[in-house]
């Protein structure tokens, strides 16, 4: 499980759902076996992964290892799991038939369906947020 260079995680920095996430990550990977980078921010982006547009970025999670090999969306997140001690079984049993088809459209409808627009917290992000 732990190997000798960390995965790097790209997420979108403007997302309240990504930034959640890294926050989970960050709490249950003791064996830092992660680094994280915002891919809205394009001197990280293109420094990690250069192949990666901001579009394809802003799609989806990605990650890449150690050699700079680019997995993303639902890949990224098994690549993750195996890394995680906790969430081991997750990968293994995510990479199964059937079960990888059902994570991978799940994963593409809430990556789609997210909200991002306008000002943003980590509980909303929305045009209609006003800050008072």
């Amino acid at each position: 499980m732990a190997t000798s260079s960390p995965l790097i995680v790209l997420f979108d920095g403007g997302c309240p759902i990504c930034r959640r996430t890294v926050r989970q990550l960050r709490r249950l990977d003791w064996l830092q076996q992660l680094q994280f980078a915002d891919a809205t921010n394009e001197q990280v982006r293109t420094r990690v992964a250069p192949s990666l547009s901001f579009d394809d970025a802003m799609r989806q999670m990605n990650v890449v290892d150690g050699r700079g090999g680019l997995a993303g969306g639902y890949d990224a997140q098994l690549r993750i799991a195996r890394r995680v001690p906790l969430l081991v079984p997750f990968g293994l049993l995510g990479a199964l038939p059937g079960i990888r088809q059902i994570g991978s459209a799940v994963y593409r409808y809430i990556a789609a369906n997210r909200q991002r627009q306008g000002e943003c917290s980590d509980e909303l992000c929305s045009p209609a947020f006003r800050r008072k």
